[in-house]
């Protein structure tokens, strides 16, 4: 049912004027990790007008990452700070994801009606927040696919930017003994070698 009820809201885009563009930012919260850590992709919608039309009213959106170097490990629907913009009067949205094979399917469909949407959405925020496992060394890119996004009305919002995000996996930093660690361990050789100097004579 959900799959049909997205097609048939993709279809009706597809057909809509395009009035306005917006931008698409993926944002990760650490562009340098240590293997076996979390990090962090939001993806922020902006170029939207505050409090006013257009507002987002759906998306469809792909973001795609390298397997190879991170694994999927949570999502987290909405903005931290602002809450759900697309859920300002507690409706809940029609929300579906779906994890292939380096690539997360994320679509919502806002049950709030045109005049909430449009006289309360904020003219930025995050869409939603994924959360990967840093699994192996290495550089990776997160990026991002528009499939469709519609305003309150239904009528079809083009991208103007998408800006990606690239992270670097690296190995595990081990510190580097401090000089003043050592120290007890050269006396102790030192009264050791004096010791058996002092049997020889």
């Amino acid at each position: 049912m959900k799959q049909l009820r997205k097609f048939w809201i993709s279809l009706a885009l597809l057909f809509t004027v395009d009035a306005h563009a917006i931008n698409i930012d993926l944002v990760a919260d650490n562009t340098s990790v240590t293997a076996g850590s979390l990090v962090s992709v939001a993806v922020n919608i902006s170029g939207l007008n505050d409090m006013s039309a257009p507002a987002l009213g759906v998306y469809d959106l792909d973001v795609i990452f390298d397997n190879s170097l991170f694994a999927f490990n949570n999502l987290i629907w909405g903005d931290s700070s602002k809450g759900n913009q697309l859920d300002l009067n507690g409706f809940g949205s029609l929300q579906a994801s779906n994890l292939s094979a380096g690539l997360i399917n994320l679509f919502e469909l806002s049950f709030d009606d045109i005049a909430s949407l449009n006289n309360g959405q904020a003219g930025e925020f995050t869409l939603f927040t994924l959360v990967f496992n840093a699994v192996a060394i290495g550089s990776g890119n997160f990026s991002l696919g528009a499939n469709l996004l519609g305003d309150a009305e239904g009528a079809y919002l083009s991208v103007d930017t998408i800006a990606n995000t690239q992270v670097s996996v690296t190995g595990v930093t081990v510190p580097e003994p401090s000089s003043w660690l050592l120290l007890p361990g050269f006396l102790a050789i030192f009264a050791l070698r004096m010791r058996h100097l002092r049997n020889v004579k």
